[in-house]
């Protein structure tokens, strides 16, 4: 490890040991950025839409100081249909095998079905890109992950699941005791997207080592690859 690296690395968990957790609707979201790298101009690009069905609409689960979201009880009253500063969409993406991946997570505060449910929810989804380069290139595959820790994959996705040949269309509902995304043929509304590595080293430190119960963030250092080893169609 560099030094340059060492002293970014100290700085975050110098941060993260200083950082709160926040009232569901007082965390500030990541600006969403005009794409200035041929990576992040994709995954704009591929951005998915998302329609909720039920549940909580997604919010942000950590700030740029790396205070991160402190959830809602399940048998709490409270509202979650949107926070007023704005909701996120997280993203991080590398080549993998012969395809270009791209993973897509949204933080709920509650996920709570009848008087089942937990404080704090993950989902995500990956985006599979026939070129293994960071320029545009056809939408091949979608997987979805499922509660079970395995996913459901649509290889290529149908016409209607996607919008203008790049924006899969997601829904997020109810099962059981629990809720989950899929893809569905109904649109849905954008998220503010920020990338893995144009976080600050606060928020990232925050999403490695924060615990949020029984959820998992799904892109952080210790699952990232594995959930594509686990997601891969081919």
């Amino acid at each position: 490890m560099n030094f340059l690296r060492l002293v970014i690395v100290a700085a975050g968990l110098l941060a993260f040991a200083r950082a709160e957790e926040l009232d569901f609707n007082s965390v500030v979201p990541f600006t969403e950025t005009k794409a200035s790298t041929a990576g992040y101009s994709l995954a704009l690009t591929f951005k998915p839409q998302l329609k909720i069905v039920s549940g909580c609409h997604p919010y942000p689960a950590v700030d740029s100081e790396g205070n991160t979201n402190a959830g809602i009880d399940i048998f709490s009253f409270k509202s979650c249909e949107g926070s007023s500063l704005g909701s996120q969409i997280y993203g991080r993406a590398t080549t993998y095998e012969d395809s270009y991946a791209i993973l897509y997570s949204w933080y709920f505060p509650r996920d709570r079905k009848g008087t089942f449910g937990h404080r704090h929810s993950w989902e995500h989804i990956i985006v599979w890109i026939e070129r293994t380069s960071s320029t545009k290139g056809a939408l091949s595959s979608v997987s979805a992950s499922t509660s079970d820790g395995k996913y459901f994959t649509i290889t290529p996705p149908d016409t209607d699941m996607v919008w203008d040949k790049t924006s899969v269309k997601i829904q997020y509902k109810a099962k059981t005791f629990s809720h989950y995304v899929n893809v569905s043929t109904e649109s849905g509304d954008f998220q503010d997207l920020v990338m893995w590595e144009d976080m600050s080293s606060a928020a990232r430190t925050a999403l490695n080592l924060n615990d949020f119960g029984s959820a998992t963030v799904p892109f952080k250092e210790d699952t990232f690859l594995d959930n594509l080893k686990n997601a891969y169609p081919w």
